[in-house]
């Protein structure tokens, strides 16, 4: 163990501290030599100036103080009349401290792996809901026939496909006249003859 280290029966762990307990026990074999204990008003006076001034921060001058404080009171004071030595210094360790720190500190909480996973699945159906939409729209304005517009698609052929007919068979009547063939009557001619007919009975009728 290195001596430089040790001041007063203590033992500390820098050469800065050694030097200033040191120095605090020249200050104190100064007072010694110069003091009059017996006089316990200049006993308190010192007392009070060495706690105002901080003259003492190592455990050297705590124990000068610890003594002034034993004079003090084997001398009639009270306790509630000398006041209370401060220690300018940390004894917890201060990893102990931060153990403390984090027990106090609430936990912090872990992620909720099922939480990630739930607002992935409402993501996937929220695109599969679109999709099927746009299904739906793309087959209602669609040209192409397919189950829903099949059988419209059809009956509108059909119709033309009638038309067209009708409309070449009139065609085919025209060039019989012309040509002095009997020929039936045309599409819109018998169309014309049953709304006459229709007339005449609706008169016959009335009457």
């Amino acid at each position: 163990m290195n001596d430089e280290m040790i001041v007063g029966g203590f033992v500390f762990g820098t050469a800065a501290d050694a030097k200033l307990a040191r120095e605090e026990l020249e200050r104190i074999e100064y007072l010694d030599s110069n003091m009059n204990y017996a006089n316990t008003s200049k006993v308190m006076q010192l007392y009070d100036k060495a706690l105002d001034t901080k003259m003492f921060h190592t455990p050297v001058g705590w124990r000068y103080m610890g003594k002034l404080k034993n004079i003090l009171l084997e001398s009639g004071y009270i306790e509630e009349e000398i006041r209370p030595i401060p220690l300018y210094n940390v004894f917890a360790r201060s990893e102990e401290n931060h153990s403390v720190a984090e027990r106090i500190r609430p936990a912090k909480r872990k992620p909720d792996p099922y939480k990630g996973r739930f607002y992935f699945s409402m993501m996937i159906t929220g695109v599969l809901v679109a999709v099927v939409i746009a299904m739906f729209v793309i087959a209602l304005k669609s040209e192409t026939p397919n189950m829903i517009n099949y059988r419209n698609a059809i009956i509108n052929e059909y119709a033309d496909w009638e038309q067209e007919l009708k409309d070449r068979e009139d065609t085919v009547r025209m060039k019989e006249r012309e040509l002095n063939i009997v020929s039936p009557l045309t599409h819109e001619e018998q169309k014309t003859l049953e709304a006459q007919k229709s007339e005449t009975e609706g008169t016959d009728k009335d009457e």
